[in-house]
């Protein structure tokens, strides 16, 4: 009798061993899990400047503690090379600001405000919140919305 409780508790201390090593990698870098990167929230790592250069836009998102937002939208008036450090009309810098929440993995935007370095643009605040999905995974910031997915790199 105590044999057989013996070999039983021994197949399932062995049985629990194997499915643990079956469940391969348990890093937290899920871009959607609340809590990843030695503890940090998803919120936690969204502060700070996430730049986008890509054929269709090139910005900076800028995301601090106490919930606001800063757009910067760089493009260039004729059709040319964008260069963020040049001043118009070279480059043309939108900036949109305003706040933000994060629910989950949903982050909502809300823009108060607009300008423009162009004394000619009529750079206008959107009437809409944007509301977008958000992942973090190490240096990469995804933004899935409704027309697509756009990927943004630290600055930090």
């Amino acid at each position: 009798m105590r044999r057989n409780r013996l070999m039983a508790f021994s197949t399932f201390l062995l049985a629990l061993i194997l499915g643990a090593n079956a469940c391969g990698d348990l890093t937290r870098d899920n871009p959607v899990d609340p809590v990843v990167n030695g503890g940090q929230t998803l919120r936690d790592q969204l502060l700070g400047a996430w730049s986008r250069i890509d054929d269709e836009k090139n910005e900076i998102y800028s995301f601090t503690t106490d919930g606001r937002i800063e757009l910067r939208d760089f493009s260039s008036p004729t059709g040319g090379t964008v260069d963020r450090n040049a001043t118009y009309p070279q480059t043309r810098v939108r900036v949109f600001a305003g706040t933000y929440t994060l629910v989950g993995n949903l982050l909502t935007i809300f823009f108060t405000q607009a300008q423009s370095n162009d004394p000619d643009d009529a750079t206008k605040v959107p009437s809409a919140q944007k509301i977008v999905e958000i992942g973090i995974r190490r240096a990469t910031l995804t933004f899935v919305e409704s027309d697509g997915t756009r990927f943004y790199t630290s600055l930090q």
